[in-house]
């Protein structure tokens, strides 16, 4: 009776685990190496001259860059592991999250991504860029962080999400590693039919403990007939 019982709970807190969408680990939402690389929808250079294309590599895959771009992006990820509050990254973003009420606890990355351009022959002559990216990771966006090629944190101050929230609009005068940072403790999406996705977890979780007491019942009648 006991170990059954037991594995009631382990089955409960399994599923109840698994649906927490926002478990923060080490400064993140979840392992960077499991986000898919966000896509370029636009890219505007101010320098009608410039004819670069950008190419966006997603941690999971930094081992495709070439060394010095790999070795940017891991000390990205390390200083956001190794940082106890984000806020502490930036000076600019610090006073964002204090402008916008956030608690910088339930600060966290949800995607870390390396972009760089390519096929333009003279692109270190050009600055300005207005990029749209589209993303899987902008739910409750607070702020986008670029790590500078002098691994220093900077934020981008125009960053906004559009397009129903599937669009991440920003400028910058260069390229590196960017970190998506969002609020963990904000309300959860709301489904298109208006339910909050939690009440289908609770319902899956209430699904499991059912099943589990059907079992315990069976298995009790089963000893008393014996």
């Amino acid at each position: 009776m006991k170990k059954l019982f037991a594995i009631c709970m382990m089955l409960v807190m399994l599923v109840a685990m698994s649906a927490n969408a926002f478990a923060v680990t080490n400064g993140f939402v979840t392992s960077p190496s499991e986000n898919a690389a966000p896509k370029v929808e636009k890219f505007d250079p101010a320098d009608e001259n410039c004819t670069a294309t950008l190419n966006i590599t997603a941690y999971g895959d930094k081992h495709t860059l070439p060394d010095a771009l790999r070795v940017l992006l891991e000390q990205a990820y390390d200083s956001i592991a190794n940082s106890t509050d984000l806020t502490q990254l930036n000076a600019a973003f610090a006073e964002l999250v204090k402008k916008m009420g956030v608690d910088s606890k339930n600060l966290a990355v949800a995607d870390l991504f390396d972009i760089h351009p390519s096929n333009c022959e003279f692109h270190d002559g050009h600055v300005d860029f207005d990029v749209t990216l589209s993303a899987d990771t902008l739910s409750h966006f607070v702020a986008l962080l670029h790590m500078n090629k002098d691994g220093v944190w900077e934020l981008v101050t125009d960053a906004k999400v559009t397009n129903n929230g599937e669009h991440l609009e920003f400028s910058v005068e260069s390229f590196s590693p960017f970190a998506i940072v969002v609020n963990t403790d904000a309300e959860p999406p709301v489904a298109d039919d208006g339910t909050s996705p939690w009440v289908y977890v609770a319902i899956a979780v209430a699904v499991v403990v059912a099943a589990a007491l059907i079992v315990v019942i069976i298995v009790l009648k089963k000893k008393k007939r014996v």
